[in-house]
């Protein structure tokens, strides 16, 4: 039953301009929201904008994101003076980055560290810059070695890296990996070990965290990574061979900018005088066990399109971060396997039986079935997840309140999943009634270009280039 203040809210959504909710024009990497990329980041004037209409409408105490993915809805939360702000994720990067970009920092210390950190590193490069002009040398010349290659270098590096430092009496500790050589070369191995271990000597944590920030972003550019994917694909074996990343000044320029954006951040919240209560939970979304029930008065989230396989790998782009930073004490199977963790990770080889109350879905894999059994259970058991995540998220949220959940539409085996109809099919369910859908254009979401709609090799189609905004109540 729509509500009075429901009637409001969907007359106020009604009344904007029919692209308002695209943002071409914003600066949508202001504040901490500009420290570290992420996939498929949802842009932070949707969260700014739903919170100042519901508080138009009713008091908003608690906000929750049980996707945080890199916080953009806790720092906009945060910002706008809610008292409680809470966050939930299970990838380990990203609870790493919405910590840092939630903890406000004081400029004066943070810029005397970041000032300090660049100098004594660069100290000691300046030191070392005999064995930095050589590396690449004693591997590729005096080992015979295809830098560029996977198979001796690339899965040996550690190997003959720590052999060259005992040789050259050099004091550095070298990461050891699997794969290591074939994502790195010599040398950036080496620059990135000598800045991991200065980071690594902070004793502050949060300024700790903060500049471990700066390098995860700096590893994305300086690896044999295809610039612009989250999936682990390397550059052609010719650009390996030729690339020489400048990898302090990468690092550098942007710590640097880095430490600006958490200026402004602090600032902003002192001119808001705001202090809220900021929590990050480790669950699996499909249960929140540490999440208190009857609490938020607002949900803003934006889930996984589909299965980290096959749409946005969140585990694959990651991976060498958490390799290389790895504050969570994770064994290597379990960094490899964070994508397996995520929504669907559940696989339904031999069929499925279909429990969810959507008839929307129940057509669509009907059809996807026809085709492909395996890939229509990949589909349930996203769906699957989404269905359990929305019960586990209703009990979170206390009577009388909004969930906005921002999702993409996106395409398997030619079949369009209305991933937007499907959630309004399912929420009632839970006590959760659907009040409107707002639609989107998505001119500026980290998003690759073209996808493989039939997960075939080669074949490939236009990603969505339209969102929706689903807002349900809980009843």
């Amino acid at each position: 039953m729509i509500t009075s203040t429901d009637k409001l809210l969907i007359e106020k959504l009604k009344s904007l301009p029919i692209d308002y909710w695209d943002f071409r024009e914003n600066d949508t990497k202001e504040y901490t929201h500009g420290l570290h990329n992420y996939p498929a980041m949802m842009v932070y004037p949707i969260s700014r904008n739903i919170i100042r209409l519901v508080k138009e409408l009713q008091p908003v105490h608690a906000l929750f994101d049980p996707f945080t993915g890199s916080g953009t809805v806790l720092v906009e939360g945060m910002l706008s003076g809610i008292e409680t702000v809470a966050g939930n994720d299970i990838n380990p990067l990203a609870l790493l980055l919405t910590k840092v970009k939630t903890t406000p920092i004081q400029h004066d210390l943070l810029s005397k560290a970041a000032d300090a950190l660049l100098s004594q590193i660069s100290s000691r490069r300046n030191e070392l810059s005999w064995a930095l002009d050589s590396i690449d040398s004693y591997i590729i010349d005096t080992l015979g070695l295809d830098v560029a290659g996977k198979k001796g270098w690339g899965d040996e590096a550690p190997k003959y890296l720590k052999q060259f430092c005992v040789e050259k009496k050099l004091d550095i500790s070298i990461p050891d990996f699997k794969n290591i050589g074939y994502w790195f070369r010599p040398r950036v191995i080496l620059e990135l070990s000598i800045i991991e271990s200065e980071i690594k000597d902070i004793k502050d944590k949060d300024i700790r965290d903060f500049i471990y920030i700066a390098l995860s972003e700096s590893i994305r550019f300086v690896s044999n990574r295809r610039n612009g994917e989250f999936k682990m694909f390397r550059m052609p074996v010719a650009k390996v061979q030729t690339f020489n990343p400048n990898v302090f000044n990468e690092f550098k320029n942007i710590l640097i900018r880095n430490v600006k954006k958490m200026q402004d951040f602090s600032e902003a919240l002192e001119k808001a005088n705001a202090s809220p209560k900021v929590s990050v939970f480790r669950n699996d979304a499909c249960t929140l066990n540490d999440a208190p029930d009857d609490t938020y008065d607002l949900v803003i989230t934006s889930p996984p399109y589909g299965d980290s396989k096959t749409t946005v790998a969140y585990g694959e782009y990651s991976r060498l971060s958490l390799q290389w930073i790895n504050l969570f004490d994770l064994t290597e199977k379990e960094i490899m396997g964070v994508d397996r963790s995520l929504m669907g990770g559940k696989k339904y080889r031999n069929g499925f039986e279909f429990t969810l109350k959507s008839p929307t879905l129940r057509e669509s894999l009907g059809r996807i079935k026809d085709t492909d059994v395996e890939r229509a259970g990949d589909v349930y058991s996203f769906y699957a997840d989404l269905d359990a995540s929305l019960k586990s998220i209703a009990t979170k949220t206390c009577s009388g309140g909004y969930q906005f959940w921002v999702v993409g539409n996106r395409t398997v085996k030619n079949e369009l999943l209305k991933t937007d109809v499907i959630i309004t099919e399912l929420a009632p369910k839970y006590g959760l009634t659907p009040v409107f859908t707002v639609n989107r254009n998505i001119p500026n979401k980290v998003m690759p270009s073209q996808n493989s709609p039939t997960n075939v090799s080669g074949i490939t189609g236009s990603t969505m280039t339209k969102e929706h905004i689903i807002i349900l109540r809980k009843n």
